[in-house]
C-alpha cells in the first residue's frame, strides 16, 4: 500500500509502498536523519524513530524536530488536496435555457416570451460573478443566455413586424382589388341598362 512520504532538499516525495521506501534507506539514498511520514502520524519523524526502518540500517540516530508538515489530506481518497468546486449559479442556468427557447421560439413568433427571462437572469447572474464572498460557475451559460435572448427577442419582433406588415399589405391589395372588381361589375350593369333601354 502506497501510504509513506519522505523529505529530501526541502521537497516532498511519496507515495511509496514500504518495500521501496527500505529499499531507498538500504541504497543510501534516505538517511537516517530524513524526514518520513504517512497517515495517521502526528508529525514527521527521522527515519531513525520509526520502528519499521530501525532494522534497515542499524547506524541511524535520532533526529529532532521536523521542517515538513504532513500532507493536509490523504491524496488516495481526496483527489489531491484540490480546493472545492464552486457551485453554478442557478441563474446561469436559466437564462441559458431560456436563451435557446428564445432562438427555437422565435420561428413561431413567440422567442421574445423566453428572451426577456434570459436576458433578466443573464444580468442577474453576472451581477453573482462580480461578488468575491461566493464564487460561482457558469459565467460562459450566463453570457450564451444573454446573447441568446437578445437575438431570440429581436428575430422574433422583425418576424412579427415582417408578417404585420405582409398581412396589412395583403388587406390593402385586397380591398383594392375588391373595389375594382366592384365598380367593373357596376359599369358593366349599367352598359346593360342602357342597351335594354335603347332597344
Amino acid at each position: 500500500m502506497k501510504d509513506w512520504y519522505y523529505g529530501s532538499e526541502g521537497q516532498q516525495h511519496g507515495p511509496l509502498e514500504e518495500e521501496a521506501l527500505k529499499a531507498l534507506i538500504q541504497s543510501g539514498e534516505i538517511s537516517p536523519d530524513t524526514l518520513i511520514w504517512k497517515e495517521g502520524m502526528s508529525d514527521w519523524l527521522p527515519v531513525a524513530q520509526i520502528p519499521e526502518f530501525t532494522q534497515t540500517s542499524p547506524t541511524m540516530a535520532a533526529h529532532d524536530g521536523s521542517v515538513y508538515a504532513p500532507p493536509s489530506v490523504n491524496p488516495a481518497t481526496a483527489g489531491g488536496g484540490y480546493p472545492p468546486i464552486p457551485p453554478t449559479s442557478g441563474l446561469a442556468i436559466a437564462s441559458l435555457v431560456c436563451g435557446v427557447l428564445a432562438i427555437l421560439g422565435c420561428c413561431v413568433y413567440i422567442g421574445i416570451i423566453f428572451g426577456i427571462p434570459a436576458v433578466i437572469c443573464g444580468h442577474m447572474s453576472m451581477k453573482q460573478f462580480r461578488d468575491p464572498q461566493k464564487p460561482m460557475q457558469g459565467k460562459g451559460m450566463s453570457i450564451a443566455g444573454l446573447i441568446c435572448g437578445y437575438l431570440g427577442s429581436l428575430f422574433s419582433l422583425i418576424l412579427i413586424g415582417f408578417v404585420a406588415f405582409a398581412f396589412q399589405s395583403s388587406k390593402t391589395i385586397f380591398n383594392n382589388s375588391f373595389e375594382e372588381m366592384r365598380e367593373e361589375l357596376e359599369e358593366s350593369s349599367e352598359q346593360e341598362l342602357e342597351s335594354f333601354s335603347t332597344e
